[in-house]
Order: C-alpha cells, then structure tokens, then sequence
C-alpha cells in the first residue's frame, strides 16, 4: 500500500511538472540566437529529411551533436512547426528530471525525502526558467539525473548480476548525453568517478567495466564516426569549438576573466534554488545555534568523510561547479547540472526534524502561481530578441519574395523558421574574405536585381557601410521597416 502510494505520489509530481511546464509554451516568440537557431535547424532537418546531419541555412551544422534535434523535428512534425513544437522536448525532458530527482533523493536518504526532492527542484526559479528556453541544457540534464539514478542503483544493489545491469544502462545515459551536448556530460561524470575512488571498497563491482565502455561507445559515438566519415574536417571544429575552444580558450567570448565566475555563477548558486534558497538561513542558523562557524564547518566535514550519502551529494555539486569556473567559456545554464543535488540537500536538511506542512504546501502553490505569471507577462512584454515579432513586422513584405537576401548581422533563423523562407547571405564587402558566411557574390544578385526581379534585403541598420555598399553597387535602396537591430530594405537597380 505504501509503494502505491508513493507511486501516486510521484505521478501526480509528475504530471503537475508536465502541466506547468508546458503553459503558454506557445504564446511567446522564439527568441534569438539559441532559440531560433535549434529551432531552425530542427525545421531544416524534418523538412529536408536529413536526420543524419544537422542543418543550418541548409548546409551542415556540426558543432552539437543531433539529439536534441532530433526531439525538437519529432516534435515539430507531431505539434506543428510553432513554438509549442519547439518547446515541449524541454518541458518533458524538464519533468523527467523533477521524477528522477525524486527517485535519487529516496535512495540516498529515504522514501519520505523522495516527493520532497522533486518538489523543491520543480520549484527551484532556475531550473523552471531553464526548461522555457530552447538549449541543449535542459536535455543534457536529464541525461545526466538518469545516469546518476541508474549509477545509484547499481552502487546499491545486492547482487553483481544487478549491479552489472545498471551500470550497463548508466552507460547508456551517458551515451545519449553524449549524443545531446558531446563532452559537457564529463564534469558531472567525474564527480561520480571520484565517488568511486573514495568507497570503492562498498560497490560490487567495477562500474566501468568492458560492457559499460561498450554501451557508451556505441550510444555516444556512433554519430561522431559517421560524421567523420563524410566530412573528415569535423572532428577538429568538433574538437576546437567543444572542447579546447571551451576549456582552455576565449574562443566564443564568454565571460573568459577570472572573476567572471563570481557574477556569472555565484549569483545562480545563492539564488537559483529561491525561494527554497531562503530557507537555507535557517539552516545555517540551526546549525550555528550552540557553536562556532569552524565547528560547524567541521561537522560538515566529519559527515561529508564518513556518511557516504553525503559525499555523493557534494561530490555531485561541487566537482561540475569547480570545473565550469575554471572553463574559460562560461554561460549561467552551463551549472544548471549542480541543481538537482542541492534540491536532493535541500529537502534532506529542511525537514530532517519534521516533515513538511501546510506552509510547504502553501509554499509550493504560491511559487507555481508566481512562475505561470511570470510566462504569462513573458508572452505580452515585447522584447527586442522576440523573432516572431521581427517576423511580423516584415512579413507582408517578406511573403511576395522567394527568399530573404541578407547584408550583415548574425544568421537570421528566426526569419527563416517563421517565414518558411531560405535565407542567402551576401558578401558585406566587394572584395577579400567576408566577416559573415556567405551564399552568392554580388555579380550575380546584381544581374537579378537588373532583371526586374523583386529583392528584399535585411541589413544591419547600424552600420551605414551596408547602405554605402548598397550605392557602391550603383543600386537604390529604400528602408521599408524598422525593427530593433535590422532594417527591411527593398533594393532596386537605378536604371529600374
């Protein structure tokens, strides 16, 4: 009876996850760049069936794996190419976590701290707003809380034969990890390493025996070879822009000075689990009734050395944390991998004494109603990155035009994901290597343009060059519209 309890229990978790999550999933635009770019690329991908290699403006785009793709185009083509379609993958992935939070807090400290666990992470302000944005972050994390649970489980078991089976389906979490955000999975797979080096005597068997590695490289890499295969180039921009380019280089421009660390992620670690972060002052304060802040800190020691819940706990926050800071690239979602533990801590120390009541209960519905108003206002405020807004500002002239030529400015996927419209990029010079990817020289839009074709140009307002180049060409444009950061023009030959 107590096991079907608990089974509802987490059901119903479950689905009021599901729910709130996916409220007005649909109702704001796609915001750029990341947003836009996945959702577009996963567009490109279901309509050109290339399932295979990703696609950015229809040629390939190779610097993240395609899992999350994958579930954004099986998504598209069940729910529509919207917003809906693009977002519930992070919405599901997002609730599966809350579930297995739940799974991994019970089998470290007991049944009763299991609900808890998920509740707390279901309520945490980061990691909700984390699953209403199109990244990978979203997804990578479900892969990892699986790994971890199936880890946990094999630690646990009571038998090798056991032991050998969630390890083995550990491995393919991490596999399909690898499969979502490539490399960014071994921060927190390190911390589980150095958690068997510490007890290794207390598990069964080794967890990363041949069956293991096996599974992984099977899962994990399979799609790297293949990729290697046919475009042998790959491997080294794979391995620049993932791995050297994150770890050791400025190469994206991230936040790369040292103290970036303090107002990138320590603002995210104090805050990101409100409003449960507040009750960390009573525990601190608990703790600090009858002794010293050392003799606190040693007790959190002594526990961290001997309890081995403890140490996995820590090890699963702290190991990730250190790694990000010391990464030269540095995103806030990057740490959103040490929230799961400290929500698994929260509900352990927060009602050690005493189980949770009315006031957790009131707690909870006030923070759902809070997040659901806060994605209602989110869906009315314009906001200068909104892609569907930009797309409807020019889309009475972008419907008569058989693509979007652009001059400048970064991709332009929001335009291309809501118009349905390739986009070609032009060279932002006459001469000598361009600052952006181009798709045509000027030779031959001019030729068009001569023609009597209709051409329909979006440039970068802010930099008059664009325009000059324009008249360079012996060309006329006209500004159309205006929206944020880029202007519609519609460009015409002199003689025309």
């Amino acid at each position: 009876m107590e096991t079907l309890s608990l089974t509802r229990t987490y059901t119903a978790v479950f689905i009021v996850a599901l729910l709130v999550s996916i409220c007005f999933q649909g109702s704001r635009g796609l915001y750029d760049r990341d947003e836009t770019r996945y959702s577009e690329c996963a567009r490109e991908m279901l309509i050109t069936g290339s399932w295979l290699i990703p696609l950015r403006d229809f040629k390939p785009h190779l610097t993240k794996p395609p899992l999350t793709y994958w579930a954004i185009g099986v998504s598209l083509n069940t729910f529509g190419i919207n917003e809906w379609g693009a977002r519930i993958p992070n919405a599901v992935a997002f609730s599966v976590t809350v579930l297995l939070v739940g799974l991994i807090g019970a089998g470290l400290f007991g049944e009763r701290y299991g609900p808890w666990a998920s509740v707390i992470y279901l309520t945490s302000i980061v990691p909700f707003a984390a699953s209403n944005i199109v990244t990978t972050d979203t997804i990578l994390v479900m892969w990892e809380v699986a790994a971890i649970w199936a880890f946990l489980k094999g630690y646990q078991a009571e038998t090798k034969a056991r032991a050998r089976m969630w390890f083995a389906i550990m491995s393919l979490f991490w596999g399909l990890g690898f499969l979502t955000k490539g490399p960014a999975i071994f921060p927190v797979a390190a911390a589980l390493g150095l958690f068997w080096i510490f007890k290794r005597r207390l598990f069964r068997v080794f967890p990363a025996g041949f069956a293991v590695i096996f599974i992984f490289l099977v899962t994990g890499l399979s799609w790297y070879v293949i990729v290697w295969k046919q475009y042998p180039w790959a491997m080294d921009l794979i391995i620049k822009e993932q791995v050297t380019g994150r770890l050791f280089y400025d190469m994206f421009h991230r936040n790369s000075a040292w103290y970036a660390p303090f107002y990138i992620y320590l603002p995210m670690v104090l805050f990101g689990c409100l409003p449960w972060a507040f009750g960390w002052i009573g525990i601190v304060r608990r703790h600090l009734e009858h002794r010293t802040l050392r003799d606190a800190l040693n007790q959190a020691k002594i526990a961290i050395s001997r309890d081995p819940e403890w140490l996995f706990i820590f090890l699963w926050w702290a190991v990730p944390l250190l790694i990000f800071c010391v990464a030269k690239s540095r995103l806030p979602l990057y740490i959103l991998p040490v929230f799961p533990p400290m929500a698994i801590a929260t509900a352990r120390l927060l009602f050690k004494e005493e189980p949770p009541g009315f006031v957790f209960t009131k707690k909870v519905l006030v923070t759902l109603v809070f997040f659901l108003t806060l994605k209602g206002i989110a869906a009315v405020i314009p906001a200068p990155q909104d892609a569907r807004a930009m797309y409807r500002a020019f889309s009475s002239h972008i419907n008569d035009s058989n693509e979007i030529d652009a001059i400048g400015g970064p991709f332009l996927d929001g335009l291309a994901f809501y118009s349905g419209k390739p986009v070609e990029y032009l060279p932002t010079n006459l001469s000598g290597p361009s600052s952006h990817p181009t798709d045509s020289q000027w030779d031959e839009e001019i030729r068009e343009i001569k023609e009597g074709k209709s051409e329909i140009f979006v440039l970068d307002v802010k930099k008059k060059s664009r325009l000059e180049l324009i008249k360079h060409l012996g060309l006329e444009a006209k500004l159309l519209k205006r929206f944020h950061r880029y202007g519609l023009f519609k460009v015409y030959s002199k003689e025309g």
